[in-house]
């Protein structure tokens, strides 16, 4: 199998669209007028864990919750929790990330509640 990614990109929107054996099975189209972006860093609050997912639901702020794959915790996860848990604490400076410590990767094969759990 064969696929391939290919992005395109103006001053007005993002498209992206996934080919399979040069057919395409999916596309995604974002305009930058919006409030929020794909890669933006939110502080919200877990309203459902989905463990048959491997996903939940955060209240960031917005309408609707937005949903979280376990995979979307990115590797550094540990580090970067324990560096927001200490800020919001007021144990550290917002401004000291680069001297936080840096946790082991988490395990790509995990599951959401146990990072859940972690975190309440």
């Amino acid at each position: 199998m064969n696929y391939e990614l290919i992005i395109n990109s103006t001053s007005t929107e993002v498209v992206l669209a996934l080919l399979k054996n040069k057919q395409l099975i999916e596309l995604h189209k974002e305009k930058h007028d919006n409030d929020f972006s794909v890669g933006d860093v939110y502080v919200g609050k877990v309203r459902k864990v989905i463990p048959s997912l491997n996903a939940a639901f955060i209240n960031v702020g917005y309408e609707k919750d937005a949903f979280l794959h376990y995979l979307d915790l990115g590797p550094q996860y540990r580090s970067m929790n324990g560096y927001i848990q200490k800020t919001l604490k007021g144990k550290q400076p917002s401004a000291s990330l680069a001297s936080s410590k840096i946790e082991a990767d988490i395990d790509k094969h995990g599951k959401l509640k146990t990072y859940y759990l972690l975190v309440n």
